[in-house]
C-alpha cells in the first residue's frame, strides 16, 4: 500500500528525474528552530504540489503524517509563511479536537518568551517587509497588506459557529469571497469517520461526521481553499481511509522511522512486582539519579516524573500518599533500600544496579535533604484537577524543561495523551494496576509512551544535539536518552501492551536484569534469629541463590569455538 501514496511517487520522482525544490530562505530565516533533514524534505514535497499548474485541483487537501515528536508544528509554521508568501493567503484557520493545544498553540506563535516560541522573533520579515501575525477572531473585509490572520479554535467551536450564526463569529456566507487555509492538527479526529458505512454509526462517530462535513463545505467555498492535515496517527490498512488519503499523503515519516534515525529517546520496560509506594519511591529514586548523572556531567536537567492511573480517585489518593511517602523518608529506610537493591539486581548492565551502586557511595542525608526539597505540593501537578484548565497550569504544562518551572512530578489519568508536548519526561509509572489491560487501554498508553519518547536535546561539552548519541557508547549518560515504563510484570497485561507498541512503531527494550527471590518457609519465619536479623537472612539467601545461578550458567555454557 505504501508504494501508491503520494508521498512515494514524489520519491520516486526526486529520484529519478526531478530536482526538489529549495527551501525559501525567508523560511529559514524567520524561524526559531533549525529544520531538520526530514522536516526539510517535507516541505520540499509540499512545495513542489503546491508548484504545480493543478495545484488547485489536485493537491488542495493535503495530509502530513508524521511521528510525535517530529515537529509537525513546525512544518506548519513553514506551510503558513510559504502560502502567504507565493500564493498570497492571509487568512488561515487552525483547529483541533481540544482547548489544551490551542492553548499550547497560541503559546507558541505568539509568546516570545517561550521556549518553544516558533518564529525567531515577533515579527516575521519578508523580502525586508515586515509582516505581522494577528489572532483574529473573523477575517477582515478588508485584509490589511502584509498581515498573516490566523483563527485558534477547536472542531466542535467552528461547526457550532458556522451551523449556528452570530455576531463577531465566522459564517459560510462571510468566507464564500475569501481565499482560506484550513490547518488541522491531531487530524485523525476528522478523518477516523472515512469508514465503511455498512454499519450504524454511534452517537461519538456521527458526531464526528458531521465535523468532517463541515471542513469538507469550508474547503469547496473557493478553488483557491486548502486544507492541510498534520498526524501521527492514521490506520491505512483501512481501506476508506487509504482509498481517501492515499493521494493526499505528502510526506510520511513513521515512528519507526523517528526511533531508528535516533532523534527520540530509547523506550524501556522496567517490570515490577512492587506496590504503588515502592513503585513511586523506586521512580523517585531512578528521577533522582538521572538528575545527578546530568549534573555530574555538567548538564543542567530537571527531568519529570508522570504517575498514570486508572481512576481520577486513585490518582488523587497516589498524589497524596507519594508527598507523604517524601517527608516521611529516613536514612535508615533508604540505606535498607539501597542495600536490598545492590543484592536483588545483580546485573552489572541492570539499570537498578547502576542506581543503587550510585547511591551506595553517596552523602544519604544530602540525597534526603534533596528528595524533600525536589518533591514538595509546590513541585507537583496534579492534571485531574478542574484548575488544570487554568491558564497557569497549561502554561506549566507546556513549559515544563524550562529550568525555572519548578514542577518534577505530574498525576494524571488521561488528559494528557495527546498534544502535550514535553521532552525531559523520562518515567511514567502505572500506579494501582490491576489484572491485565484491556488492548484499548494499552493502545492509550502505547500513544503516551510514543509522546514520552522526545527527545530531551542537551548541551554536551558545549555542543547540543537533537540525535542521540550514546547508543553504542558505555556511558551512563543513556540514561538521560531514555524513557523508562515501569509497569506490572503480568503475563497477559504485557502482552497486550507489546502489540499495542508493535502497532504504534515504537521499538522497546527491556531491563538487563535478572532477579532472584527466596520463599522462607513458615517455620523459619517463627524463628526468633528470622525475626531480628530478617534482612540479614534474606541478603544471605539472596547471595546463595546468585551463586548457584552463577555455577549452572557455568557448567551449561557451551565450549568456545
Amino acid at each position: 500500500m505504501s508504494d501508491e501514496i503520494l508521498y512515494t511517487q514524489i520519491k520516486k520522482q526526486f529520484n529519478l528525474f526531478v530536482n526538489p525544490p529549495t527551501i525559501p530562505n525567508y523560511i529559514i530565516n524567520n524561524l526559531n528552530h533549525e529544520i531538520r533533514p526530514y522536516q526539510e524534505e517535507a516541505l520540499q514535497h509540499f512545495i513542489f504540489v503546491q508548484d504545480s499548474d493543478n495545484a488547485d485541483m489536485s493537491f488542495n487537501h493535503l495530509l502530513f503524517h508524521m511521528a510525535t515528536g517530529a515537529g509537525k508544528t513546525l512544518v506548519l509554521a513553514a506551510t503558513i509563511l510559504y502560502l502567504f508568501k507565493e500564493k498570497g493567503q492571509q487568512n488561515f484557520i487552525f483547529f483541533v479536537n481540544s482547548d489544551a493545544i490551542i492553548k499550547k498553540t497560541y503559546d507558541n506563535l505568539t509568546n516570545v518568551a517561550s521556549p518553544k516560541f516558533l518564529f525567531k522573533s515577533s515579527e516575521i520579515e519578508i523580502d525586508g517587509e515586515q509582516v505581522l501575525l494577528q489572532i483574529v477572531d473573523v477575517f477582515p473585509i478588508t485584509p490589511s497588506e502584509n498581515t498573516i490572520y490566523l483563527k485558534l479554535t477547536t472542531i466542535q467551536k467552528l461547526h457550532i459557529d458556522l451551523t449556528n450564526p452570530k455576531e463577531n463569529s465566522l459564517t459560510y456566507d462571510s468566507l464564500e469571497n475569501m481565499k482560506i487555509v484550513l490547518l488541522a492538527d491531531e487530524a485523525h479526529h476528522i478523518n477516523s469517520m472515512t469508514k465503511s458505512d455498512k454499519r450504524k454509526l454511534n452517537t461519538k462517530e456521527a458526531e464526528e461526521r458531521t465535523w468532517e462535513n463541515t471542513i469538507s463545505r469550508l474547503l469547496r467555498l473557493n478553488p483557491a481553499n486548502r486544507l492541510i492535515e498534520f498526524t501521527a496517527t492514521i490506520d491505512l490498512n483501512n481501506d476508506a481511509l487509504f482509498n481517501k488519503y492515499s493521494n493526499k499523503i505528502v510526506y510520511q515519516y513513521d515512528l519507526k522511522r523517528f526511533m531508528e534515525d535516533g532523534y527520540s529517546k530509547n523506550v524501556v520496560l522496567l517490570q515490577t512486582n512492587e506496590d504503588d509506594l515502592n513503585k513511586m519511591l523506586s521512580a523517585m529514586l531512578l528521577s533522582q539519579y538521572r538528575k545527578y548523572v546530568a549534573r555530574d556531567n555538567g548538564i543542567d536537567l530537571k527531568p519529570i516524573i508522570l504517575f498514570k492511573s486508572n481512576k481520577v480517585a486513585t490518582s488523587m489518593n497516589a498524589n497524596i500518599e507519594f508527598l507523604t511517602l517524601v517527608e516521611n523518608i529516613t536514612i535508615d529506610q533508604l540505606q535498607d533500600i539501597i542495600q536490598k537493591g545492590l543484592i536483588i539486581h545483580q546485573s552489572e548492565k541492570s539499570i537498578w544496579r547502576k542506581m543503587y551502586s550510585y547511591y551506595d557511595g553517596k552523602d544519604l542525608e544530602q540525597v534526603i535533604r534533596d528528595l524533600k526539597w525536589d518533591f514538595t505540593k509546590e513541585t507537583t501537578l496534579n492534571a485531574n484537577e478542574q484548575s488544570l484548565l487554568s491558564e497557569n497550569n497549561a502554561l506549566l504544562l507546556n513549559t515544563l524543561e524550562d529550568l525555572n518551572n519548578p514542577i518534577r512530578s505530574i498525576f494524571a489519568v488521561a488528559k494528557l495523551n495527546e498534544g502535550w508536548d514535553v521532552l525531559n519526561l523520562f518515567d511514567i509509572i502505572r500506579i494501582s494496576e490491576g489484572a491485565a489491560g484491556t488492548k484499548t487501554a494499552t493502545d492509550s498508553e502505547a500513544q503516551l509512551i510514543g509522546r514520552g519518547a522526545r527527545y530531551y536535546p542537551f548541551v554536551l561539552e558545549g555542543e547540543k544535539s537533537y540525535l542521540r548519541r550514546f547508543d553504542f557508547a558505555g556511558s551512563d549518560l543513556k540514561i538521560i536518552e531514555t524513557l523508562h515504563y515501569h509497569t506490572i510484570n503480568e503475563s497477559a497485561y504485557i502482552k497486550n501492551l507489546e502489540q499495542s507498541l508493535a502497532a504504534a512503531d515504537i521499538q522497546v527494550k527491556e531491563d538487563k536484569y535478572y532477579r532472584l527471590e527466596a520463599k522462607v518457609k513458615p517455620k523459619i519465619r517463627k524463628l526468633e534469629m528470622f525475626k531480628t536479623e530478617k534482612f540479614i537472612l534474606i541478603g544471605l539467601l539472596l547471595q546463595l541463590l546468585v551463586t548457584i545461578n552463577h555455577l549452572k550458567i557455568t557448567m551449561f555454557q557451551p565450549p568456545m569455538r
